[in-house]
């Protein structure tokens, strides 16, 4: 037991931060904690570098580095200066790792309206003249789209229409 407690400062931190990413893992994040929305990297890549689970494997890293080279006795100088290093080193390539896996392969969810001009919906509300109604259409990017629609005319539902411009955050449709 008494071995257990001596155990030096870098295999603590090591441990504890362990502990936060396994803890991370299991749940997922923990409420709000860490910087992840107002530390970015000039891209809204909607990863921050200093996001909990980047934190917790640079913590992780710098424990498990420094306690390797202190027990080589690389000097109370070299010992933390390279641990920071490789460290930085391994959360930065879990930064990048993440940012692939997760981050990249997302599919685009935003739909530029002005790219829907021409094609086919069908009406799930009715419109009429001054009130708007709603269309459904089927975009490659998103599949299943719906959209605030006015008309000059009444169009039922489960008519259909072909897009013909934008007003405002509507489309202006005209029966088929």
């Amino acid at each position: 037991m008494a071995d257990f407690l001596s155990l030096s400062l870098y295999t603590w931190l090591m441990i504890g931060f362990l502990a936060l990413l396994l803890i991370t893992l299991v749940l997922g994040d923990i409420g709000d904690f860490g910087f992840d929305h107002d530390v970015g990297v000039g891209v809204d890549t909607g990863l921050s570098p200093l996001s909990l689970p980047i934190v917790a494997v640079f913590g992780t890293s710098f424990g498990g580095f420094g306690t390797l080279f202190e027990s080589m006795g690389v000097g109370a100088f070299w010992t933390p200066t390279l641990a920071v290093i490789f460290a930085v080193l391994i959360a930065g390539g879990m930064w990048v790792l993440m940012l692939n896996v997760f981050v990249k392969t997302q599919a685009e969810t935003r739909v530029n309206l002005s790219e829907l001009i021409g094609y086919k919906g069908q009406v799930l509300v009715p419109i009429r003249p001054g009130q708007p109604g709603q269309v459904v259409v089927i975009t490659e990017a998103r599949g299943r789209t719906l959209l605030q629609a006015i008309a000059d005319e009444p169009i039922g539902t489960d008519e259909h229409v072909t897009l013909d411009s934008i007003v405002g955050n509507s489309v202006k449709v005209h029966r088929v």
